[in-house]
């Protein structure tokens, strides 16, 4: 019936980001569809301020701003039950990195930076003696879905530094992304998700002899030891607490992201009503992040620290 005349019309509250009532928002504000959105804020009606501080005091803050917004930004992202403080991520200084790839000098066995916008950002280049983290989160490599995505992070001023992301095969992201840029960044250390095709790609770190690799810790002992198991395996247990210590290093200024796609995926990523936690609709990134993070907690022990010079340009 629209196709000769008729026309569609679609009102709802917003529930996060990622839903088709949020592609059609979209669609109607970046003339991708020929919808005309129109956003009624709370006030639109004989609304004022004195009712809005008790409706604020009487709900929670995704609630609220399900069903009472100020503008279309509060109205999806609020009312999809953030994980993150959301003040606390509009705060932070976006800084527009160099982007390309890491080209291994023939013969000479060190990386050289080409900045040609390829997969690979960077905010601050290796510093000779300082130490590194890796975080590593794996997709399936297929053109489409999930990116297979890392973090780096300066162990000792909590600042990324560096965001490798990009769709690429599972055993190639070992071999070729993490080996180049854990080389490239003093031979840091690089945990791995272990979750499915996150062991392809740790056989392929393995592979080419790359050894700064995260092993779990047996926890069932009154002083935890390394185990030989590699990567982090995220579990029920283990991802709330990745994501939890996470929030409170970011909020807390512990830890610095200037990365504007990060932060973005930091924004979509909601907790639901029976407490699972994933991003709307993607959070590759916020998983890579959350396991550097947790690199910081073992990057000193000793098992982790190598003498051995590494050579970068």
């Amino acid at each position: 019936i629209a196709d000769v005349g008729g026309r569609v019309i679609c009102l709802s509250t917003a529930n996060g980001e990622g839903n088709i009532f949020h592609d059609l928002w979209v669609g109607s504000q970046t003339a991708t569809n020929r919808f005309v959105g129109i956003f009624f804020p709370w006030s639109a009606g004989e609304r004022d301020q004195e009712w809005y501080e008790a409706k604020k005091r009487d709900l929670p803050d995704w609630q609220l701003a399900q069903e009472y917004p100020s503008d279309p930004d509060e109205a999806f992202i609020r009312s999809g039950r953030p994980v993150f403080d959301l003040e606390v991520l509009r705060s932070l200084e976006i800084v527009e990195p160099y982007r390309g790839y890491l080209h291994k000098m023939p013969g000479r066995g060190v990386y050289e930076f080409r900045e040609d916008g390829g997969e690979l950002a960077v905010w601050e280049f290796p510093q000779l003696g300082e130490v590194y983290v890796v975080g590593a989160d794996v997709a399936e490599g297929l053109g489409y879905g999930d990116y297979s995505s890392a973090h780096v992070i300066n162990a000792s001023t909590g600042d990324l530094v560096a965001h490798w992301h990009g769709h690429i095969d599972a055993d190639l992201f070992g071999e070729e992304a993490l080996y180049a840029l854990g080389w490239w960044y003093n031979k840091a250390l690089v945990g791995v998700e272990s979750n499915n095709h996150g062991l392809t790609t740790l056989k392929g770190l393995q592979r080419v002899g790359y050894k700064n690799l995260f092993r779990q810790r047996r926890l069932g002992q009154r002083n935890p030891t390394v185990s030989e198991t590699l990567g982090w395996r995220t579990t029920s247990v283990s991802k709330p607490l990745a994501i939890d210590e996470l929030s409170a290093n970011i909020r807390d200024n512990a830890l610095w992201v200037g990365c504007k796609e990060t932060v973005a995926e930091l924004r979509t990523f909601v907790r639901e009503e029976n407490g699972k936690m994933h991003g709307s609709p993607h959070d590759d990134r916020v998983m890579s992040l959350a396991i550097a993070n947790q690199m910081l907690k073992y990057v000193w022990l000793p098992e982790y620290r190598s003498s051995d010079t590494v050579k970068s340009n």
